[in-house]
């Protein structure tokens, strides 16, 4: 099964060398596929979840061979305010590079440090850049082969929950057992197929927002929203398995933001709706912290679990709100500062994977939130750096949503959903990182917001598509010829 692997590997990623614009499917089959490899492989070695970055590497390489400029600069022609934080934090992230080598002496933990970092800003240009030269439709392939895809992943889970015993199944290492504090029983999350549950209930959550992104790009017919609705609540269902409620908050944070931003861009509703937009946002917020002490316990007693126990834990995902939000959120800011001190313990000390290089674990632990973790791994001048490049990046943000929804119904919704669905990520990551260490998601998490950040682009190609169309069509019986100004 090892052979098997790296050849597998090597042709996918010889693959992408040669057909960079197909990156994101290869990625996504490589993705797909590295988790069963694994857990058929004799003592499950870690390499396998470098794979997909193996993969999106040789497309980079691909791409800059055949001249497609990747240097975060190509998006600073649009927006140059963003070029001050953004040289700032790679300044900083440099210098926190160096802290984590001399306090750890180990030359692994700040390089996959540096890999988490640095790999999103390189895959936003990537998708910048293939989108803005293949148009939607890369978008559009990549949307619909990830739901079909992670779909037929997901299936997995729910087959692991009703007993089936294959080796493709279950958690790569030991498996964890869930106390739940609400209703006393003992749940024990499945991950299928997928390496880890926590990263099953991430798949689960963005296949549904997808869906539910597609469907309002196009015309939203009865039928069409109820098959995009059953579906989505399908796939929510077989997400609950995973024992993970943050799935359920996150996808409520999407929709709430995407509809309110629907009523605020396309519908013109104004302050009031920006207000509620904001509260919408705090609460989500607030409900999400509230639900992330998932209660692992060593606690078992051996009686069968129902799904009925899954659904109940879920529909206490929002409670204990304040006191979580300080917990989870707050806390691990403060826990840095005290242990580390300003400039915090350097670069990868909080990153998911160090602990298999034989530093980092209990750290990487005990920073479970992500305002935390940034804290813990850049110091507080790296919160307040990440702060105002978030401040300007959403300004940029805001006024590209405008701009779409002025100029096209189609390119604005598709912004509100690629916005939205970011949003419930920051607010997932926020006060809890253990998902966002997976390499595949920070690849999806970043190509989302290359292609918002592609949008502008993608509204001038279809607005000088729509004037050609009006200029060079031939004059028809069936329709007055139009008039053109030579003042034009």
């Amino acid at each position: 099964m090892y052979e098997l692997a790296i050849s597998l590997a090597a042709v996918l990623v010889f693959w992408a060398l040669a057909e960079w614009r197909l990156a994101l499917l290869l990625c996504l089959g490589t993705a797909v596929l590295q988790d069963p490899l694994r857990k058929l492989t004799p003592d499950q070695p870690v390499f396998f979840v470098v794979l997909v970055g193996a993969v999106f590497v040789a497309a980079c390489i691909g791409a800059l061979a055949r001249g497609t400029a990747l240097a975060p600069n190509v998006l600073f022609k649009r927006y140059r305010q963003l070029a001050a934080p953004f040289l700032t934090l790679l300044l900083l992230i440099i210098v926190q590079a160096f802290n984590s080598y001399l306090r750890f002496d180990n030359p692994m933990i700040p390089l996959i440090g540096l890999l988490t970092y640095v790999l999103p800003f390189t895959s936003i240009v990537f998708a910048y850049q293939l989108v803005s030269r293949q148009g939607e439709l890369s978008i559009n392939r990549f949307m619909k082969w990830y739901v079909v895809c992670i779909a037929l992943a997901l299936t997995t889970v729910y087959f692991e929950f009703s007993g089936y015993d294959w080796s493709i199944l279950g958690q790569v290492g030991e498996k964890l057992i869930i106390y739940d504090e609400v209703t006393g029983a003992v749940l024990y999350p499945s991950s299928g197929s997928f390496r880890a549950s926590e990263i099953a209930a991430w798949h689960a959550m963005t296949t549904a927002c997808f869906i539910v992104l597609m469907t309002f790009m196009q015309r939203a017919t009865f039928t069409r929203l109820l098959i995009s609705v059953i579906v989505a609540v399908l796939l929510i269902a077989v997400g609950l398995l995973t024992g993970r409620r943050k799935l359920v908050v996150e996808l409520t944070v999407f929709v709430s933001t995407y509809f309110i931003l629907w009523i605020v861009l396309e519908r013109g509703v104004g302050k009031l709706a920006i207000i509620a937009f904001t509260g919408a946002a705090l609460a989500g917020y607030g409900w999400l912290a509230a639900e992330l002490r998932d209660g692992v316990s060593e606690r078992f007693n051996g009686e069968s679990v129902n799904y009925s126990f899954y659904v109940q834990r879920s529909e206490g995902a929002f409670q204990d709100v304040p006191s979580r939000f300080v917990e989870l959120g707050m806390a691990p800011i403060m826990w840095a500062y005290d242990s580390f001190g300003v400039f915090g313990a350097g670069l990868g000390a909080g990153t998911q994977g160090t602990q298999h290089f034989g530093g980092g674990g209990d750290i990487a632990a005990a920073a479970e939130g992500g305002l935390g973790k940034i804290t813990l791994e850049l110091g507080i001048p790296g919160l307040f750096v990440m702060g105002w490049f978030a401040i300007l990046l959403f300004r940029y943000l805001w006024r590209i949503m405008q701009a779409a929804s002025r100029h096209s119904v189609r390119m604005g919704r598709l912004s509100f959903g690629l916005f939205s669905f970011l949003v419930a990520n920051l607010a997932g990551f926020s006060v809890a990182t253990q998902a966002y260490g997976d390499l595949f998601v920070l690849l999806i998490l970043s190509w989302t917001l290359g292609f918002l950040l592609a949008i502008p682009a993608l509204v001038e190609r279809e607005v000088r598509d729509r004037q050609l169309a009006i200029f060079e069509e031939p004059p028809s019986i069936f329709r007055p010829k139009i008039e053109v100004s030579s003042r034009i």
